[in-house]
């Protein structure tokens, strides 16, 4: 029988929305949060804060190094079961969609499904501490991930972000392949992957978030039978590099198999709030501001769609996170030099006149209206849950923050943003294109 008192549980609302959600601090340092929702479907999604920019890290005050790749080598790995049947199987049998996914912060396991959602639970919490390796299933898998990072090579629009990347960062290793290199992971092996699991698998490193017809009760029960307190604590630190302004490369080029030339123009931005809630807040003014500049709506794109210099499918938007903030722009160009140079003019252009207040306004609204749609859906609203707890701010805070965002932050974060001397083109042009050259 569950034992309430061992777990501090927090109720959270909004009166207007009608919507609740519990955070619980679970006995065994896990931080669950519950957000009952009457629909149809389940969604439950863990994550452990092992990303693929760790490449060393501090364990009472003993330095590890690890290869390059060993987070997402590990996501594939939890999957396997000591009784040979993998937890694909299990999920599978439940009638289950199970997925995982590995960024540069974090690996995360998830389940969606409309029955047998304690079943499903309880094989999501216990795969993924319950490691099983062998020598022979690590070699395989060697062969199997080697695989998917000669896919990746050969992916034109992978190997454009990733040139960003490498294009705008000196030290941070969010320019790394996530995936490692061929080299790197024939390294892995058995006592790697232990000793990454024990040290970062740990309840207390790790989130759950739960969305569906679900009460924090039944969770509770599920999350005690299979989730344990850990009886050695342990100190784990992962360094941050020093990042300075500007970047390494303004422009990466590379030939590709593609039909015509595709681009990513990031600006690099290291002034990265340390408070959560103020870099959320920078985050959402800076998604506003660019709806604001490089929207469909906007003359700008109009303009360039006009000249040939854009095909329609253009993106932009900003990313932030505690180590890391970028815009980043990427489409079709038959011209993305040219389109570089108009994109720098125009940021120049606005330097120099007032932003215009009424795109503030619509985008801000926009930008509501999305954060509304969210709780339609068990997916996104379990995708915002898990987002808000790693930046542990409460999720019906956002609204208070997006009607806190004024014009004059806008213009200010335009201010801290565009520097034209921290742009990074990438561009994959076609292999038989020899137009742009310098």
């Amino acid at each position: 029988m569950t034992d309430f008192n061992m777990n501090n549980i927090k109720k959270y609302e909004h009166e207007l929305f009608c919507e609740r959600y519990y955070k619980i601090n679970h006995h065994s340092g896990l931080e669950v949060y519950v957000f009952p929702k009457e629909m149809s479907g389940y969604y439950a999604i863990i994550s452990a804060s092992f990303g693929g920019a760790v490449s060393e890290y501090l364990c009472d005050g003993e330095k590890v190094a690890l290869p390059q790749g060993c987070a997402h080598f590990l996501e594939h790995k939890l999957f396997d079961n000591e009784d040979g049947r993998g937890a694909d199987d299990v999920f599978s049998s439940c009638g289950a969609y199970d997925n995982a996914y590995t960024s540069s912060e974090k690996t995360a396991f998830l389940f969606s499904c409309t029955d047998n959602f304690d079943e499903c639970l309880s094989e999501l919490l216990t795969f993924v501490t319950h490691p099983y390796f062998t020598d022979a299933s690590v070699k395989k898998e060697i062969g199997i991930i080697a695989e998917e990072i000669r896919g990746c090579e050969d992916d034109p629009y992978d190997r454009c972000y990733m040139n960003m990347l490498d294009g705008m960062y000196f030290n941070n290793n969010v320019k790394n392949e996530i995936c490692g290199t061929e080299e790197s992971i024939s390294q892995i092996t058995p006592d790697i992957l232990y000793r990454c699991c024990e040290d970062f698998y740990r309840p207390e490193n790790m989130i759950l978030a739960v969305c569906g017809n679900v009460t924090p009760q039944r969770v509770l029960e599920i999350t005690d039978r299979c989730i344990f307190k850990s009886d050695i604590m342990k100190r784990i630190s992962v360094p941050v590099f020093f990042e300075p302004a500007g970047v390494r490369r303004g422009l990466v080029e590379r030939k590709m198999p593609v039909g015509k030339p595709i681009f990513c123009l990031g600006i690099k931005d290291i002034n990265i709030p340390s408070d959560p809630v103020l870099r959320l807040k920078k985050n959402e003014a800076a998604n506003i501001l660019c709806g604001m500049l490089f929207s469909a709506s906007e003359q700008f794109y109009l303009d360039m769609i006009d000249r040939g210099l854009l095909s329609p499918g253009f993106d932009c938007g900003y990313s932030i996170n505690k180590n890391t903030a970028y815009v980043m722009m990427s489409g079709e160009s038959d011209e993305p030099k040219a389109l570089r140079k108009e994109i720098t003019d125009y940021i120049e252009r606005c330097r120099r006149s007032e932003l215009d207040k009424k795109a503030f306004e619509r985008e801000k609204r926009v930008a509501y209206a999305a954060y509304v749609s969210d709780f339609d859906s068990v997916e996104d609203i379990a995708f915002s849950l898990l987002s808000f707890a790693e930046n542990r701010v409460d999720m019906f805070e956002y609204a208070k923050i997006l009607e806190s965002i004024e014009f004059e932050d806008v213009k200010r974060v335009f201010d801290e943003i565009f520097d034209t001397d921290n742009i990074t083109l990438s561009v994959v042009m076609p292999i038989d294109d020899d137009a742009n050259k310098d």
